[in-house]
């Protein structure tokens, strides 16, 4: 998670965009722009495979890093899309505002601090997706983001855990009869 005095810089030098429920922050195939940070409500990141199913990529709530990052770095188009699961709002910094002050020793600080954070989330789920089975992938990511079965339905979830929703339904049941115990 960002310190405080970085979400706050990037606060203060942002604009707010407002999105309603199943709008798009980002398009996949577009050039993304910006770079954000939830004020409030969720999105989603998806890819579509040959068959139009809906593969989640990440999952975004409040004070979450949005962009599609390697988009935004390189200027090339997005892979995926991005998406408001509810009504949104969003902080944000254009390309051209981030460009002009990443030639400040400050600014290249705290974008160094953002950039730091996605990699660090990319490397989390990377590793848990090699490394754990579904049910130790299911506690690690309700150990690091405690809200999010609060925020989003379970086949979003269960998407981006990659494993099925029967599965992690499954899951949640044995757990919850094994605390019974």
């Amino acid at each position: 998670m960002l310190s405080s005095e970085t979400l706050q810089k990037i606060i203060d030098i942002s604009h707010t965009v407002a999105l309603k429920r199943n709008d798009y922050f980002v398009k996949e195939n577009e050039v993304c722009n910006h770079l954000g940070i939830v004020k409030s409500g969720t999105l989603y990141s998806y890819f579509e495979d040959s068959d139009a199913n809906v593969i989640v990529n990440e999952l975004y709530n409040k004070q979450s890093i949005v962009t599609s990052y390697r988009s935004f770095l390189t200027e090339i188009p997005s892979p995926a899309y991005i998406k408001a699961y509810s009504d949104t709002e969003i902080y944000v910094i254009e390309k051209k505002t981030y460009s002009e002050l990443m030639q400040s020793q400050e600014w290249a600080l705290v974008f160094k601090e953002v950039s730091d954070e996605l990699f660090i989330n990319k490397c989390f789920k990377e590793t848990s997706l090699i490394k754990l089975k579904a049910r130790e992938r299911y506690w690690a990511l309700i150990h690091e983001r405690a809200h999010l079965e609060q925020d989003f339905p379970q086949h979003l979830i269960a998407s981006y855990l990659k494993i099925r929703p029967e599965t992690l339904s499954r899951i949640k049941s044995l757990d919850l009869h094994q605390d019974q115990k």
